[in-house]
């Protein structure tokens, strides 16, 4: 296998490469354009971020979060011969940015279409492109033979459009980075240090707060020791003879009541023992002498 040089390459990809621009020979190499659909996975903190298939104008911009997918197709209808194969990268100086090429890394013999590259944003910032920027790279090697068995031959060039299969494989949910987990975990720092801060501060307040009642109780014992007690203890010894005169004389009271009931039941008893002699006497007189 002997890679194409760039006078092969100017003499070969007219043919192969639709539109072909000379220019973009170098190094052995041809450079392809970023084409006119793009799709970008979501991140929610970039309002600039696409969500669906986008079409894109001539020099368009467009833009690759960090962290997050994007499904490029080729400017270029290219087309590998079954007597080669073709190898495919990005250029160089956006994979020092971060951007990683995921998708296949060959071209079979035999395929026809736009080539579909999956860039990943391996970076800590966004990554500005733009359709017509000249961004990918490929290489063209003879086989020692034509392929006898190359790439089924389509009806039309394949990938003029992003396949919507393909689309379906990868979530359209938001994809979180590293630099978005990290960023993520310090304002959750930020966060949590806040409410810590809060808590000290509430904390320092009932300290305070604390301190001030014990004070203010201090002074109502050391009130009450100055003042009430005192106050309390005079009029507490008059409120000890009053009760202890009004004890003497409940006392008196019902000793005087209990005498008094005793004298009514010697009167009685005195009343009931006159009876009976009086009735004895009757008695006595009345029988016949």
């Amino acid at each position: 296998m002997t890679f194409w040089s760039s006078q092969k390459l100017n003499s070969e990809l007219p043919s192969l490469i639709a539109p072909f621009d000379p220019t973009q020979v170098k190094e052995a190499s041809y450079t392809l354009k970023i084409g006119d659909e793009v799709f970008v996975t979501n991140d929610h903190r970039n309002s600039n971020a696409l969500q669906t298939r986008t079409r894109l104008s001539p020099s368009q911009d467009f833009v690759i979060p960090p962290g997050q997918f994007a499904f490029l197709l080729t400017e270029e209808v290219v087309e590998v011969p079954a007597y080669a194969i073709a190898f495919i990268s990005i250029k160089a100086k956006y994979k020092y940015k971060g951007l990683v090429n995921i998708s296949g890394f060959h071209v079979d013999p035999g395929f026809k279409g736009k080539l579909l590259f999956t860039i990943y944003n391996a970076g800590p910032t966004p990554m500005h492109l733009n359709r017509g920027l000249r961004f990918f790279v490929i290489w063209f090697a003879g086989l020692d033979q034509t392929d006898n068995k190359p790439r089924e031959p389509q009806s039309s060039p394949e990938n003029i459009n992003i396949p919507i299969d393909v689309l379906n494989q990868i979530s359209t949910e938001e994809i979180y980075s590293l630099q978005a987990l990290t960023s993520e975990f310090r304002n959750i720092d930020s966060i949590v240090s806040k409410k810590i801060t809060e808590i000290d501060d509430a904390k320092q307040k009932a300290e305070k707060a604390v301190s001030v009642i014990g004070w203010v109780w201090k002074g109502i014992v050391a009130l009450f020791l100055v003042i009430v007690f005192p106050v309390a203890f005079f009029f507490g010894n008059s409120i000890i003879s009053i009760t202890k005169f009004a004890i003497e004389q409940h006392e008196f009271f019902t000793g005087f009541v209990e005498y008094k009931k005793e004298l009514d039941q010697l009167i009685e008893h005195h009343k009931k023992a006159n009876q009976n002699t009086e009735h004895k006497q009757e008695a006595s007189n009345n029988r016949p002498k």
